[in-house]
């Protein structure tokens, strides 16, 4: 098994910093309860393909307060399900919807699962709210990230402590004019969601040297899941860009015949549609 501190990478991404392929075999079943071990296991699956565990994701979360392993879970959940299994991990992490933690976790599901569906459940999770710095702050985040092509009116109306009133009839207002574009459900920033135009706005981002944002990093986020292309390597100790390793991936994908398969609308985990 892996060191609980590789393993700490998922909160980031979805690769560890060492894989050793020949290895991975072995550990597509837990050899015990620990919630990394799991957590790493149905990773290993979905990114074959096989979803049938990621519905246990939710079980650990709800036993866990180590905030990396809620970063990891929710990652995966988000990322690897369908618009169901978001909805039901919504529902039954609801238990826990006091702490201003977890609604900070449970606005990252939504705004993870890009889908349209996502922007009500997102305003309703800021009427309940509390924390203008935190949970508050993420919800607002995870809309722009739904609904704004670049960190737009929804994103900056953050410094302002919008009411829930305001933020609905804003993002309602928002997400009505976006729906009429889209073919389908699924959306980010304001397009359908589409991995191949994702990719573009990436490297449109590095050659104006714009990828210090959390938007940047929130894209590479759902770029590495929707391709399985890894981004672990892109980036140094400190967070900084590798600016010409990131650019190659990029264009390595672009160039690449396998591209093709992904088809606007249609989500994908590590290049397997996700079915809704």
């Amino acid at each position: 098994m892996p060191s609980e501190s590789d393993l700490h990478a998922l909160a980031l991404g979805f690769f560890l910093p060492r894989e050793h392929t020949a290895e991975q075999d072995n550990l597509l079943t837990p050899s015990g309860s620990d919630a990394w071990d799991s957590l790493y296991s149905t990773n290993l699956r979905c990114r074959r393909g096989d979803f049938s565990r990621l519905g246990s994701v939710k079980d650990i979360l709800l036993r866990s307060d180590d905030a990396l392993i809620w970063y990891a879970g929710v990652n995966l959940l988000a990322c690897a399900g369908g618009w169901n299994e978001v909805t039901d991990a919504l529902r039954y992490l609801r238990v826990l919807q006091d702490e201003q933690r977890v609604r900070y976790h449970l606005a990252a599901l939504l705004g993870l699962s890009c889908d349209i569906r996502a922007v009500p459940l997102l305003v309703d999770l800021y009427a309940i709210s509390t924390n203008p710095h935190e949970d508050r702050d993420q919800t607002l985040r995870e809309l722009s990230y739904l609904l704004e092509p670049d960190d737009g009116v929804i994103f900056y109306s953050r410094h302002d402590e919008p009411t829930p009133d305001a933020v609905a009839a804003q993002a309602d207002s928002i997400r009505m004019s976006v729906a009429d574009g889209l073919v389908g459900m699924k959306v980010y920033e304001g397009r359908i969601f589409d991995a191949i135009s994702l990719a573009r706005r990436l490297l449109a981002a590095l050659a104006a040297e714009d990828a210090q944002s959390e938007r940047f990093h929130r894209g590479l986020l759902v770029f590495e899941a929707a391709t399985g292309v890894n981004c672990t390597g892109l980036f140094d100790e400190k967070g900084r860009d590798r600016r010409l390793d990131a650019v190659a991936a990029l264009e390595q994908f672009l160039e690449d015949d396998g591209a093709r398969r992904f088809v606007p609308g249609q989500r994908y985990f590590f290049g397997h549609p996700i079915r809704d």
